[in-house]
């Protein structure tokens, strides 16, 4: 596999298709320089096979399967845990690709399925921003989103180079309790290709009051006007965000076929269960 530098990424998008019709927004954003990743093909004069690697271990392998040799050493690489942070995603750009991954990587990864949405219209009159008494709403800022992936979630170290990256290429909002902590936040997890993908999260004690629906709100009226549409995929079996979703006028593209590795087994084991998927 032979690794391209930034300047080469242009040269890739028209081999980039997916023929499954649905957009994986963190492939635009590698694609564009708006987040780090890496990206390998089989030729840098005539690619026509590869795989794009977003730094937060979301992958996507794209073109045809005609060159064995970079098909082995795709599955090479792959098996080699040394490569990869403790997990990843991997999305195809064809059920081709997808079955042929599946069966070169069986006994190693689990076949997940992804529900994906899209945000065309929306009808700001139906739209609840109304607060709960004790709360308020905060653009992130630099002290907000250190805070939130040092407090939270500190996979934020690895989809952004730094605070001053995130805030020019990216953004979102956070209800604060009346105690000064995260209830809920919609932030930017990928933005990329005209499409903007939001990452929620509202801490268990805070949830079913609402205040996820209200920063979802918040997020998607910034990001439309920008001129940027949004668009959400979550585990299938996740009732939670599939129900938040479609509450927010979201339309559903179709569901989505990934393979998943992690390195710990009892992670496996305990999201197999937490989204539904069958013992079988």
């Amino acid at each position: 596999m032979i690794q391209l530098s930034n300047c080469d990424y242009k040269d890739i998008i028209g081999v980039v298709k997916d023929k499954f019709h649905f957009h994986n927004v963190f492939v635009y954003s590698v694609l564009e320089l708006n987040q780090p990743g890496t990206v390998f093909v089989n030729s840098k004069t005539d690619p026509t096979a590869g795989i794009i690697m977003n730094r937060g271990g979301c992958y996507y392998v794209f073109g045809d399967l005609s060159d064995s040799n970079f098909n082995n050493s795709l599955i090479a690489f792959l098996q080699d845990r040394s490569n990869h942070a403790n997990f990843y995603d991997l999305y195809s750009s064809s059920v081709d690709w997808h079955l042929f991954l599946e069966s070169a990587l069986r006994g190693e990864v689990v076949q997940l399925t992804r529900s994906h949405y899209v945000l065309d219209d929306y009808d700001q009159s139906n739209c609840n921003t109304e607060l709960p008494a004790g709360f308020q709403i905060s653009k992130i800022d630099k002290k907000y989103y250190n805070d939130y992936r040092t407090q939270i979630d500190n996979t934020y170290d690895l989809l952004w180079e730094s605070d001053d990256d995130y805030l020019q290429n990216a953004f979102g909002f956070s209800i604060i309790g009346s105690n000064g902590e995260f209830a809920s936040v919609c932030n930017t997890f990928f933005i990329g290709g005209g499409f903007i993908a939001p990452d929620i999260l509202t801490l268990e004690k805070y949830r079913n009051m609402g205040l996820a629906s209200i920063v979802c709100t918040h997020f998607i009226q910034r990001s439309r006007s920008l001129g940027l549409k949004p668009y959400w995929d979550c585990d299938a079996g996740n009732e939670a965000s599939n129900r938040l979703v479609k509450r927010l006028g979201f339309v559903k593209v179709g569901d989505l076929p990934i393979l998943w590795w992690h390195e710990n087994k009892d992670v496996i084991s305990n999201y197999l269960k937490k989204n539904n998927y069958s013992k079988g």
